[in-house]
This record gives C-alpha cells, sequence and structure tokens, in this order.
C-alpha cells in the first residue's frame, strides 16, 4: 500500500512537474503581492524571525551550551532546530486552506489539484533555506563545521523534512476542506509546538518528563536530524534517524491516501 502510494504520487508529480513549479513560484509571489520587497519577504522574513528569537534568547536569557560558550556555540545549536521548524510553521500553517482556499480550481475537473498541498509545501523551502543557511554560517564561525554533516546528513535530513512535511500537507488539506477552522487551531498548536520541541532546551535542561514528551512528535527526529547533520557532524542518534525515515514514508503514504480518497468530495462541499 505504501509503495502504491509512492509510485502513485510520483507519477502525479513526474507528470505536472512543470505546473508544480510555476505555482510554488506563484505561491511565493502571491503571499508578497504589492510589498516593496515582492518575493524576496519569504527570505527576510524567516531571517527577521530567526533574529527576534535568538536575540531574545542568547542577549536577554543568556542561555549558553557550558561554562566556556560566549554565545555563538548555543546561537549554532537553537539555528539548527529553529530554522527546520519555521518552514514546519510556514507549510503547516498554510497547508489547511490550500484547498478551499483556491475552490475555483479545485472545481475544474481538468485541473490536477494534488499540486496544492504540494505547492504549500515546497514553498517552505526558501525558510529552511534561510534557517540551514544561517546555521552552516555559525558552524563555520564555531570551527565546527563537518564536511560529513553537510555533504552526506543533510542532504538526507531535507529529504525526510519534504516527505514529512508533504504528507502531513496533504493531510491537512484534506481535513481542512471539511473543517475550516483547523487553520486557527493549527497557529496556535504550531506556536505552543515551538516551546514543547527539543529547539530552545540544551540537553539535561528541560524537566525528564518534557523530554519524554518530546519524543511523542512525529517532528522531533526531524529535528534530531537536522542537529546530527549541522552541530555534530555525525549520527548520534540511530533511533531518531530510523523514525525519520520510518515516519516521512508512512506519514506522506498517509496523508496521500487520504487527500485522494476524499478528494471526491471536495467539489460538494466547496
Amino acid at each position: 500500500m505504501m509503495l502504491s502510494a509512492l509510485r502513485e504520487a510520483a507519477a502525479v508529480i513526474a507528470l505536472h512537474r512543470e505546473l508544480i513549479y510555476e505555482m510554488t513560484f506563484r505561491e511565493l509571489k502571491d503571499r508578497y503581492a504589492g510589498n516593496a520587497l515582492g518575493a524576496l519577504w519569504a527570505f527576510a522574513s524567516p531571517l527577521l524571525i530567526l533574529g527576534a528569537n535568538l536575540f531574545a534568547f542568547v542577549f536577554i536569557f543568556r542561555m549558553r551550551m557550558g561554562p566556556g560558550d560566549m554565545g555563538l556555540s548555543y546561537t549554532a545549536f537553537v539555528m539548527a532546530a529553529l530554522g527546520p521548524w519555521i518552514a514546519i510553521q510556514d507549510a503547516l500553517g498554510r497547508a489547511p486552506a490550500a484547498i478551499w482556499g483556491s475552490a475555483n480550481l479545485v472545481k475544474q475537473i481538468v485541473f490536477p489539484n494534488e499540486i496544492l498541498p504540494l505547492k504549500v509545501a515546497l514553498a517552505s523551502l526558501p525558510s529552511l533555506a534561510v534557517g540551514l543557511g544561517v546555521a552552516v554560517a555559525l558552524t563555520f564561525a564555531s570551527g565546527t563545521v563537518s564536511l560529513f554533516g553537510l555533504v552526506v546528513l543533510l542532504p538526507l535530513a531535507v529529504l525526510a523534512f519534504l516527505f514529512v512535511i508533504t504528507g502531513l500537507a496533504y493531510l491537512l488539506a484534506a481535513i481542512g476542506v471539511f473543517i475550516r477552522d483547523l487553520k486557527d487551531v493549527m497557529a496556535v498548536l504550531l506556536s505552543i509546538g515551538m516551546f514543547v520541541h527539543p529547539i530552545f532546551y540544551v540537553p539535561g535542561m528541560a524537566p525528564r518528563w518534557l523530554e519524554l514528551a518530546f519524543n511523542i512528535s512525529p517532528l522531533t527526529p526531524l529535528i534530531s536530524c537536522f542537529r546530527d547533520a549541522l552541530i555534530y557532524g555525525a549520527v548520534t542518534s540511530p533511533w531518531h534517524w530510523l523514525g525519520a525515515a520510518a515516519l516521512s514514508i508512512l506519514l506522506f503514504s498517509f496523508g496521500w491516501r487520504v487527500y485522494r480518497m476524499l478528494k471526491p468530495t471536495f467539489g460538494n462541499v466547496l
């Protein structure tokens, strides 16, 4: 069932790859239409959010990795997780409205509406690129950059990210057609989620019960993978890598199947 879902999705994506590219670019352009910087806000906005959070935790709360850390190591540690999280917020926050927000396209029988959740997921890549770029720059500055982490582990983490986020985008987009409040619910959950995931907490800082609760979320293995790639340059938690690999396939297959199952009813609801 999972393999058939992957093959089916791959066939749709290959068939409409040019349309996917065009609609993803238009998604980014339309978000900031009328602004002076235009689509450049896709990069400027996450950079400002990252800067505000880092200023608060590094200079106000003075968080550190240890006695010898002047703030650079902690900044890199946080950025390796905060960058991906902002991209997650971007994708999952918009996914519930992917279908009902484009009702005019969905009602056209010839339009492949599977593209709509996918373009939302792909449009989060500029946010991810900004966060990862800053994290890589910080590891260079601190002298902890790892060639193995950048060349081998980071592409694998990004690939797992895309599969997980796209699968969740399909699931949320399908459910969002029937429950319009889901977009608001997700906005609240994602805001809270920043503080109930291991993003700002150094190892051993959070209470034991909270560290255990971290592992409930399917997004925790992703965060761990990005940290391994950017900070440690090695696989420090094999279970998180295995979990990220399994979840990426499971969530994508499940989200795709649910979407395809509910797709025939979209026109009637809209």
